[in-house]
């Protein structure tokens, strides 16, 4: 076949995972419910469970059963256990066993991630714990999560993952000036124990537009015991841009959640006054701002702070993630600034995640080689570009500490 280098180069190409949630499983809690709790097939996303039958389990596979997630993490399933089949409820305890012995082995997840998945670096977001460090893993590099910032104006006020600058970093004052200061030191010293990144994940908090704020009015509601919605807004609005001026100055690329989230609130060209505010900030749009894919292009056309990221896309929908990297490569002034990620919680589902992307690019560049676009030297740099090279530079090359 013409195409069968560029079809090796996309098959050995090592990846560079832009973001990620891995939580570690204990050999004693390894298990095959555990790996679905922990996946985008558990009750957090489907409301669905297995339960404990085979009636049950059968039911549930059905129900999921053309969902792309599920699709996907059976095929990484059967091939990491060396299982004869796909899980289905006759073998889910055969299943069982198998993961059960592997995670007695404590370097069993750090393979998936390095011989399966070829991942050559990986941004991890532990939200449960903001910028947290494994410099023991060569391969992991944290993220910061940011949102508690905007949640600090109240004792009892909370983020989405019940995060509080107050209760994090002890960040109290009626100052917004001192606010403001002590927030950047808890940044810095973040970045200096080795975070690459800022994530916002505001998106399941509230809206994505951040627009200017008046100082005194946010000044005003760390001085308020019950301050109205339009008030925290106010007060977020204001946190939120002194975020991205440090982000600038620093020199510390911002991830972005767009799409799904609050879904009325999360159309990636909410967050454009903010990318046209700040341009010396390199803004990173998670999950291609799904299902407005067509805005992250025109963003990424047009502002060269802008980095389109297909993180979850292409494990969510194969259809989807293939369109938005045909469009993406089009219109970007340089192929530079496209890059992806599993954003999974577990290496089998990560691994599911890498064998479909890596069957996006095989559709997206053999087919733009095919119809004549590029030229199989162009596209199998394209895919190097896309795959690894872009987000190591972006994240480990060039930081301000």
């Amino acid at each position: 076949m013409y195409d069968r280098p560029l079809r090796r180069e996309i098959d050995r190409v090592a990846l560079f995972s832009a973001h990620e949630h891995y939580r570690p499983l204990s050999s004693a809690a390894a298990s095959l419910e555990a790996i679905l709790e922990n996946s985008y097939l558990g009750p957090l996303w489907t409301s669905l469970t297995p339960g404990t039958n085979e009636a049950s389990r059968a039911a549930f596979l059905q129900e999921l059963g053309v969902k792309s997630c599920l699709v996907w993490l059976k095929k990484s399933l059967k091939s990491i256990y060396g299982a004869r089949e796909e899980l289905h409820e006759r073998n889910w305890e055969d299943y069982n066993e198998r993961i059960k012995g592997e995670y007695h082995d404590p370097l069993h997840a750090l393979r998936i991630y390095r011989d399966r998945c070829r991942f050559i670096g990986i941004i991890q977001d532990s939200f449960w714990n903001p910028g947290e460090s494994w410099p023991e893993h060569r391969i992991f590099y944290p993220a910061f999560r940011i949102n508690s910032f905007l949640y600090g104006y109240g004792p009892a006020a909370k983020d989405h993952n019940g995060n509080s600058a107050r209760l994090l970093y002890g960040i109290r004052s009626d100052s917004i000036d001192e606010y403001v200061s002590k927030m950047e030191e808890v940044i810095l010293s973040k970045v200096r124990q080795g975070c690459v990144a800022l994530k916002s994940a505001l998106a399941y908090d509230r809206e994505i537009s951040f627009p200017v704020a008046d100082k005194r009015q946010a000044e005003a509601v760390l001085r308020k015991d019950s301050p109205s919605p339009a008030e925290i807004k106010i007060f977020g609005d204001y946190i939120f841009r002194e975020i991205c001026s440090i982000a600038g100055r620093l020199n510390i690329p911002f991830q972005i959640h767009t799409g799904l989230g609050l879904l009325w609130g999360s159309d990636p060209m909410f967050f454009e006054p903010v990318i046209r505010s700040f341009p010396e900030v390199k803004f990173v749009l998670l999950h291609g701002g799904f299902p407005w894919y067509h805005s992250v292009a025109g963003l990424l056309n047009t502002y060269q702070n802008v980095y389109a990221d297909l993180s979850y896309l292409s494990l969510l929908s194969p259809t989807a993630a293939t369109a938005a990297l045909n469009e993406w490569l089009e219109v970007s002034n340089s192929v530079s600034r496209i890059t992806w990620g599993s954003d999974c919680c577990s290496p089998e589902e990560s691994f599911g995640a890498a064998l479909v992307f890596r069957s996006v690019l095989k559709s997206v560049f053999c087919g733009k080689v095919a119809s004549g676009y590029l030229h199989q030297e162009s596209a199998q740099q394209a895919v190097r570009a896309v795959a690894s090279e872009n987000a190591r530079k972006l994240y480990l090359e060039g930081r301000k500490t």
